[in-house]
């Protein structure tokens, strides 16, 4: 079993990765059926129903630590990079914003 990594992201982070890793990858990608993006679907989940602007900010603004495995990381880093290539797209922000750019690279 591959080791755990610990990445801080907001919750907007969460929502972006799973933009990108599933709503986007029409099965381009393979692995985005692990328990990490369980996880983060589960989370997001929890977005308040109401439109009530102060808790949906608190809500998008709130920091996490996600333990994602090893390949999850690598998963996540291919979707945000390759997915966008394929449909010949600008990288989405979350490259710079809020994923680590350490992610993908491994520890020395």
């Amino acid at each position: 079993m591959s080791n755990k990594v610990t990445i801080p992201l907001t919750m907007y982070g969460v929502a972006e990765v799973l933009k990108w890793c599933i709503d986007r990858n029409n099965g381009r990608v393979p692995g985005v059926d692990t328990e990490g993006f369980k996880k983060m679907q589960a989370l997001l989940a929890e977005k308040p129903t109401s439109n009530d602007y102060l808790a949906l900010d608190q809500f998008w603004k709130k920091q996490i630590a996600l333990e994602l495995t090893e390949d999850e990381v690598s998963t996540i880093d291919r979707c945000l990079y390759d997915i966008p290539n394929f449909d010949n797209e600008p990288l989405p922000q979350i490259r710079h914003k809020f994923w680590p750019q350490a992610a993908g690279v491994a520890s020395h």
